[in-house]
């Protein structure tokens, strides 16, 4: 399929930058278009929170972003390389911010990539969560938290307390398997985003994290699709806003 990508990759597109796509962990970072000169086959795009620099290496790099067609939507992206690292770029409000200036080399081309990013929550972006374990219910936030979430998994902050007892939650063992309830908030919204229900597999434990929690990594072992683009749609979105806040203060 023939994308015209001076009418996709426009100023204020929110967009991602996949690292290594064909690798069997491809890395993603959040970030918004500033301005394009597609005559020269550039894109200046806002620094990453975790941003680039001269030394950070990588096999490939691609600026993808979500399209809707008729019946559809999907990623597409574009080869690319950083040829330009800026300080000081002006936005409208006149502040300064970090940029980066990528030079592309078509063609556009369909993706299909479930890439990695820990977003650590926020004030504004926030996720609650019931466990059902041992079947019974644990709730967010008075037996966890969660610390953060990525598109396979999240960090789980568990009190080792509950009430006035141990908390049953500090017997999770590597492996576990156990129904979950995730919403997804934003508090700039009356409603969640999204409320669905997965399953997660504990993958780490580590009960030396505080005198009084614990820390659970839990991954994402089944989830639909539409979910899924609810929780990926999520991830970007924080990021984004993220990266506006920065750039605000800037």
């Amino acid at each position: 399929m023939n994308f015209n990508l001076e009418k996709i990759f426009l100023p204020s597109v929110g967009v991602d930058l996949v690292f290594n796509m064909d690798s069997p962990s491809p890395v993603s970072r959040a970030s918004i278009i500033y301005d394009t000169d597609h005559t020269n086959k550039t894109i200046t795009i806002a620094q990453p929170i975790t941003a680039l620099t001269e030394t950070t290496k990588f096999d490939q790099l691609h600026l993808t972003v979500i399209v809707h067609l008729k019946q559809r939507k999907t990623r597409i992206g574009i080869s690319c390389v950083p040829v330009k690292f800026i300080e000081k770029y002006p936005l409208a409000n006149k502040a300064m911010t970090k940029a980066l200036t990528l030079q592309y080399y078509p063609p556009v081309i369909e993706t299909n990539i479930r890439s990695a990013f820990r977003l650590p929550l926020s004030n504004r972006h926030t996720v609650k969560g019931k466990l059902v374990y041992h079947k019974i219910d644990f709730f967010t936030v008075k037996d966890f938290k969660i610390k953060d979430i990525s598109f396979t998994g999240l960090g789980v902050i568990v009190n080792k307390k509950r009430e006035n007892s141990t908390n049953p939650l500090i017997g999770l063992t590597i492996g576990t398997l156990m129904p979950m309830g995730i919403s997804l908030m934003d508090s700039k919204k009356e409603a969640p985003i999204g409320t669905f229900p997965v399953k997660v597999r504990a993958v780490r434990v580590n009960h030396n994290y505080s005198d009084t929690h614990m820390l659970v990594g839990l991954r994402i072992e089944a989830i639909t699709p539409a979910n899924e683009d609810l929780l990926i749609k999520f991830i970007h979105d924080a990021q984004i806003a993220e990266l506006k806040r920065l750039s605000q203060k800037g």
